[in-house]
C-alpha cells in the first residue's frame, strides 16, 4: 500500500506533542494548545502564536 500522508516529519512531531499533553484545539486551521501556549500549523510549518491573540 502506498503511503499517502504528507509531511511525515511534521506529523511525527505533532504526535509527540500530543503525547506530552498538547491537545488539538481546532482542525481548521490546525491549532494545538497546551495551557496558554498555542501552535498553528500553516503551509507545513508549526508556528508559535501569542496566547493573547488566540481566544
Amino acid at each position: 500500500m502506498k503511503e499517502q500522508r504528507h509531511l511525515p516529519a511534521l506529523r511525527a512531531h505533532i504526535e509527540q506533542l500530543l503525547s506530552k499533553g498538547w491537545v488539538i484545539a481546532s482542525r481548521s486551521p490546525m491549532t494545538l494548545r497546551n495551557g496558554r501556549r498555542c501552535y498553528l500549523v500553516s503551509h507545513g510549518m508549526l508556528i508559535s502564536e501569542s496566547a493573547t491573540r488566540v481566544a
